[in-house]
C-alpha cells in the first residue's frame, strides 16, 4: 500500500511539471503573436493565434488569444474600409465579432444604405437597413435606421402595416428619441385609417378586436388621446347594451362603469339609460303584480338592483308587493269568517266580512259573494218587491219597454177593450229564493204569455218559454 502512494505522488508531480512547461511555451507563443499584432502583422498574428487557440491547454491564454485575434480582424476590416473594399471589410468585421466591429459594420451598412437611397435605389437601401436591424439590433444607430426604413416603407411601398410595426418598435424602445419624434410625421399620414378600422369593428360588434386596436393606439403619441378614450368608452357602452339584452345586468353595470372611466361625460347618459331599463322592469313587475304573478313580479323588481343598487322605485314596489300579499292573506281569513257567518244565516254580518275582504283584495269571488249576501238580505226583507225591482232594472228596463212596445203593436190592430192585460205578477217559484214574473197579453185572436224565473240570490233571470226568451234578445 505504501509503495502505491509513492507512485501516485510521483505521477502528480510529473503532470504538474509538464503543465508548467506547456503553459510556458503557450505564453511565449501568445507574446509572439501579440508582438506581430502590435507591429501590424495581422495576418501572421491570426495564423499563430489560430494554432494556439486550437491546441492550447491553458484556458486563460486561449481566451486572451481569441481577444487578440478579434482585434486583428477588426484592424483588417478598418484597413479594407480605407481601401474601399467593402465586401472584404464586412467579412473581416464579422470575423472580429466584437462590439467595436459591430459599430464599424453598422456605420458601413448605413453608409451603403444612404448611397443606395441617394441613387434612388430604395429597395437596396432597405436591404442594408434590414441587415443592420437583423444582425446588429443593439447598435446605437438603430433609431435612425428605423426612421430611414419607415421613410422607405412609405415612399417606395406605401406599406402602412410595416411602417406601423417599425414605429411601435421605435417608440417602445426609444420613446421621445429625436428620430422617433420625426417618425410620427409619417405615421400620422395614415393613423386615422387605423382608428376607422377600430370603429368598423365596433359597429360590427367585434368588441374585443376593437378594444385591442384602440388600446394599442392609445399607447402611442400619434393619436388624440381623448378621442381614443372616448371610442374605448363607446365600445364598453356597446358591450353593456349587449349584456342588457342578455339580461346579465351585473356585467352590464361593470361595462358601463368602465365606459364612464374613459369618458366621464357619459355619466349622465348612462345613468339615464340605467334608469330607463330599471323603470321598464318596475313597469313589467307592476303588470305581473296586477295578474297576481307575485314570483315573476318580484324577480323583475330584484333585477333592478343588479342594474342600480338599492333602486328606490324597486324597493317601493317590493314593499307594495309584500303589502298586497299580506292583504290577500288577511282577506282570505276574513272571507272565511264571512262564510261561517253565512252558514249560520247571519247575512248582515257575513256581508260586512265580505266587504272587508273585498276592500283588501278585489277578488271577483269576494265581490260575487258580497253581492249575493246583499241580495239575500233584501230577499229576506221583502222578496216580492225585490223580485219586481230585479225585473224593472234588468238591462235598463228592457223587459218593461219591450212589453209596452208589444202592447202598442197589438193596439194597432185591436181595440183596447179587446185586449186583456194582466200586468206584472210576481209569484213564488220552486227552489229557495226563486220567484216567477208573469205578464199576459190576450186578444180574441192571439195569446202572449211571458214568464221568467228570478233567482233572488244572484239576480239572474231565466226565460221559461220561447216567447219570453225572444223578448230578451
Amino acid at each position: 500500500m505504501h509503495v502505491k502512494k509513492i507512485k501516485s505522488h510521483r505521477i502528480l508531480l510529473l503532470s504538474l511539471a509538464l503543465w508548467l512547461l506547456l503553459s510556458g511555451c503557450e505564453i511565449n507563443r501568445l507574446n509572439n503573436a501579440q508582438e506581430m499584432y502590435e507591429s501590424g502583422l495581422y495576418a501572421g498574428a491570426i495564423q499563430a493565434l489560430d494554432d494556439l487557440i486550437a491546441k492550447g491547454h491553458n484556458g486563460a491564454i486561449v481566451t486572451r488569444a481569441e481577444l487578440i485575434r478579434s482585434n486583428c480582424y477588426l484592424e483588417l476590416g478598418k484597413t479594407a474600409i480605407e481601401h474601399n473594399n467593402r465586401s472584404l471589410a464586412i467579412a473581416f468585421l464579422k470575423l472580429s465579432n466584437s462590439e467595436a466591429a459591430d459599430t464599424e459594420l453598422t456605420q458601413l451598412y448605413f453608409q451603403m444604405a444612404e448611397e443606395a437611397y441617394n441613387a434612388a435605389n430604395r429597395p437596396l437601401a432597405k436591404n442594408y437597413l434590414d441587415t443592420i436591424i437583423r444582425e446588429i439590433p443593439n447598435s446605437p444607430l438603430i433609431p435612425e435606421v428605423m426612421l430611414r426604413r419607415i421613410i422607405i416603407y412609405m415612399e417606395e411601398y406605401q406599406d402602412r402595416n410595416s411602417t406601423w410595426e417599425d414605429y411601435k418598435y421605435l417608440y417602445d424602445n426609444f420613446p421621445d428619441n429625436p428620430y422617433e419624434i420625426q417618425a410620427r410625421y409619417y405615421v400620422r399620414q395614415f393613423i386615422d385609417t387605423k382608428i376607422d378600422y377600430a370603429v368598423a369593428l365596433l359597429e360590427q360588434k367585434y368588441f374585443d378586436d376593437a378594444l385591442r386596436e384602440l388600446f394599442e393606439l392609445s399607447r402611442y403619441p400619434v393619436v388624440d388621446t381623448q378621442r381614443i378614450n372616448h371610442l374605448i368608452a363607446d365600445v364598453y357602452q356597446a358591450q353593456a347594451e349587449e349584456y342588457i339584452d342578455e339580461q346579465e345586468y351585473i356585467e352590464a353595470d361593470r361595462m358601463f362603469r368602465i365606459a364612464v372611466q374613459y369618458n366621464p361625460q357619459k355619466q349622465e347618459e348612462i345613468d339615464a339609460r340605467l334608469e330607463s331599463i330599471t323603470s321598464l322592469y318596475v313597469q313589467k313587475g307592476d303588470s305581473l303584480l296586477e295578474d297576481r304573478d307575485f314570483e315573476a313580479a318580484l324577480l323583475h323588481y330584484n333585477k333592478c338592483f343588479e342594474i342600480i343598487p338599492d333602486y328606490a322605485p324597486a324597493r317601493e314596489a317590493i314593499s307594495r308587493l309584500r303589502q298586497i300579499q299580506e292583504d290577500i292573506r288577511r282577506a282570505r281569513e276574513i272571507f272565511a269568517e264571512g262564510e261561517q257567518l253565512e252558514a249560520s244565516y247571519k247575512y248582515a254580518e257575513a256581508l260586512q266580512r265580505y266587504n272587508q275582504a273585498l276592500a283588501l283584495d278585489p277578488n271577483p269571488d269576494y265581490r260575487e259573494r258580497a253581492n249575493s249576501m246583499q241580495n239575500l238580505i233584501e230577499a229576506e226583507r221583502n222578496p216580492t218587491a225585490f223580485a219586481r225591482r230585479i225585473i224593472n232594472e234588468y238591462r235598463g228596463g228592457l223587459l218593461l219597454k219591450r212589453i209596452a212596445a208589444k202592447r202598442e203593436e197589438i193596439l194597432q190592430s185591436h181595440e183596447a177593450s179587446d185586449i186583456q192585460d194582466s200586468g206584472w205578477k210576481i209569484l213564488l217559484s220552486t227552489g229557495q229564493y226563486k220567484y216567477e214574473a208573469r205578464y199576459d197579453l190576450l186578444t180574441p185572436t192571439d195569446t202572449y204569455l211571458y214568464v221568467w224565473q228570478i233567482n233572488l240570490r244572484d239576480r239572474s233571470i231565466v226565460p221559461l218559454n220561447k216567447l219570453s226568451e225572444a223578448l230578451m234578445q
